[in-house]
Formats: structure tokens, C-alpha cells, sequence
């Protein structure tokens, strides 16, 4: 049974209460980066953090930086700063700008450092450096690891394992008859990878979702690249390569986007006659209206919300409460959570709060 965030918040802060009590009263309240006044009681933490991603601006990553912020406002904590790598125009996330950031994080000797691991191949080192040099470090998002977590000795990792999500969505597919799903990737990144293969492995096409022209007949997973630049920015465009694809093979009866806008796009352009059944993952106010009206058939939550606020709070009692710390070495999942047409109105205020 899946945990609300609000319970899963006050469990965690729980210790944190605790220690805020017992603290000195001469505690001043501050202003933390979230732009939130922290009370006498939250303003014993004097740690600054910074948090760093591959991320841009756009809606699912804008709630992961309120996530940090609402969580050093609410713990009295600074932010150093709140950066993603994605800058507005940009195609793909600029990995090696994310890399020298963890490092310059290191020169200015925060306290700790929350981050996304999304080239490990490169970012792994630099995390452990961090790490050697008496920093903790939590990731987020990417680097949901085992074999990442244990190169970067980070504490935990707060995230939803991206295989496991594809599986749980290909569960869902298998759930309601479909068989042949087409995968459509809008930028490079092994977790997007993963995400198809997870709906390969449900659906028992094998280990992988195959690239390609779709089978036939019976089950089948197969990946579209789109190859529109910067494709979640340029939805409309990017979606005429899944009609097309579509067009060419009508034995695909789902499809499953990784990013909403995409999702949104690809709605319009089929229109009421679409064939195919339409998923994809993350959640916005016009995700809920496609719900709500049966042209969207399910969505995947990945409570990015906390990707952004738990990172915080972990690192915090990490530091203030002597090593404190939750899923030590392995990941603290956020979701898979499937949301359809049924369930869509529990999450609907926590979107308009900006919380999911």
C-alpha cells in the first residue's frame, strides 16, 4: 500500500522534531532560498546544501526544485543554489556543465550536496570525491542505482527506479489486453532506456524493447528515437513521427510517451478516431483533463515533489542527528504510482499545490 507524502514527510521529520525541541531557544529565525521565513524552531539547522540536477524549468522539474526549496524553508537549511544542467533551447541536458557544478560545490565546501547521477560514466568520480572530502551526498532522480550508489558511496538515493516503473506500466498494458506497444524516447538517457525495457520484460518480449518495425502479430515492445532536437519543447513536430510510425504499422495498439508534452501533442494529432491507447509518465493539469476524459489512459507519477524535498531532510538529519539515515546504500522509492481515470482526483490538489 502506498504511503501519502504528507505521512511519509512526518515520519522522516519526526527525529528532526525531536532535536529542534531540545535545541537552544536563542535559535533566530532566517530566510531560506525558497523564499520561505523558517520559525525559532526550524533555525537550528546551519547547513547549506547545494542541489544540482540535469534537469530544466519545465513542469515536472520545477516541482522537484520547489520540493528543495519548501524543504529548506520548512527546516530553516539554505541553498546554496537550485541548478539544472537543461538551459532553455538546449536539446539535451549538458552533462560535463552538471559535472564541473558538483565540483564547484566542493570548492565552496557545502555541507552537503543533492544531486542527480545522469552520466555516471562521468559523474560517479566526482561524486565520490565529494564524499572523500567529509561532504554527504544524496542523489535524486538518476543514479537509482545499486552499482552507483555503492561507486559514490552516497547515502541514499530518492527516486523511483526507472525499470520497475516501465514494469509496473506494462503491467497495466498486459492488464487491459494490450499486447503491442511502441515506446517513443524523446532524448538520450539510460534511465528513458530502462523505462521501455521494464514494459519489455511485463509484457514477456524479452529483456529489451526492440528498435525497428513492430511485429505483426502477438506481443511486442519496440522503442521510436524521435529525432526532432530538443522534442518535449517541440512537441508538435516531434509527434509527427509517432502518427507516421503509426500510420505504417496499425497493429501497435498502445503507446506509451515518456514525457507528457509529448503525450499531449500525440492526443491532439490522433484525435477522437486514435486506435492506439495513449500513456506516459509524470503528471501536469492538462495530464489530469486527459484522464478525466478518457483520452489519456493512464499516467505514471513519480512524486518528483519529493525527489526534491527528501533529499533535504535526508541530508539534514544525516548531519544534525549523527549519521541518521533512511534506505542507507539503496533507494527510497517515490512511486510507481499508476494513475487513471478512477483515482486521478487523489492527486489533483497536490498538482495545483505544486506538490506532484
Amino acid at each position: 500500500m502506498q504511503m501519502s507524502k504528507k505521512a511519509l514527510v512526518a515520519i522522516l521529520a519526526a527525529p528532526l522534531l525531536l532535536i529542534t525541541a531540545c535545541s537552544s531557544s536563542n535559535s533566530s529565525s532566517s530566510t531560506s532560498s525558497g523564499g520561505t521565513t523558517a520559525n525559532a524552531a526550524s533555525a537550528s539547522c546551519p547547513y547549506t546544501f547545494a542541489f544540482i540536477t540535469h534537469g530544466d524549468n519545465g513542469s515536472f522539474w520545477s516541482v522537484v526544485y520547489k520540493g528543495a526549496k519548501d524543504a529548506a524553508g520548512d527546516l530553516g537549511c539554505k541553498l546554496s543554489e537550485v541548478y539544472g544542467s537543461q538551459q532553455q533551447g538546449q536539446a539535451e541536458p549538458d552533462d560535463n556543465a552538471e559535472n564541473a557544478q558538483i565540483q564547484d560545490a566542493i570548492n565552496a565546501h557545502v555541507n552537503g550536496i543533492a544531486v542527480s547521477d545522469h552520466d555516471p560514466s562521468l559523474m560517479n568520480a566526482t561524486i565520490a570525491k565529494a564524499v572523500a572530502a567529509g561532504i554527504p551526498v544524496v542523489m535524486l532522480n538518476a543514479g537509482c542505482d545499486p552499482t552507483d550508489l555503492a561507486a559514490t558511496k552516497a547515502i541514499t538515493c530518492v527516486g523511483q527506479p526507472e525499470q520497475v516503473a516501465g514494469e509496473q506500466a506494462g503491467a497495466q498494458f498486459k492488464s487491459e489486453g494490450v499486447t503491442n506497444v511502441l515506446c517513443v524516447i524523446h532524448q538520450s538517457g539510460q534511465n528513458l532506456l530502462d523505462r521501455c525495457n521494464g514494459i519489455a520484460q511485463a509484457l514477456g518480449t524479452g529483456q529489451t524493447c526492440s528498435t525497428g518495425s513492430a511485429p505483426k502479430s502477438g506481443s511486442g515492445c519496440t522503442e521510436l528515437i524521435l529525432s526532432t532536437p530538443n522534442a518535449a519543447s517541440n512537441p508538435q513536430q516531434a509527434d509527427q513521427q509517432v502518427v507516421s510510425y503509426l500510420q505504417a504499422h496499425p497493429q501497435v495498439n498502445a503507446v506509451m510517451t515518456l514525457n507528457n508534452a509529448i503525450a499531449g501533442a500525440l492526443i491532439t494529432a490522433l484525435g477522437s478516431g486514435a486506435k492506439a491507447k495513449i500513456a506516459t509518465f509524470d503528471l501536469n493539469s492538462t495530464v489530469v483533463t486527459d484522464l478525466q476524459n478518457g483520452s489519456l489512459d493512464f499516467a505514471i507519477d513519480q512524486q518528483q515533489y519529493l525527489q526534491g524535498y527528501m533529499p533535504i531532510v535526508t541530508l539534514m538529519l544525516y548531519l544534525k542527528a549523527h549519521g541518521n539515515s533512511v534506505s542507507p546504500g539503496q533507494v527510497l522509492d517515490t512511486g510507481p504510482l499508476i494513475v487513471n481515470k478512477n483515482n486521478v482526483s487523489t492527486v489533483q490538489s497536490a498538482i495545483s499545490a505544486g506538490q506532484d
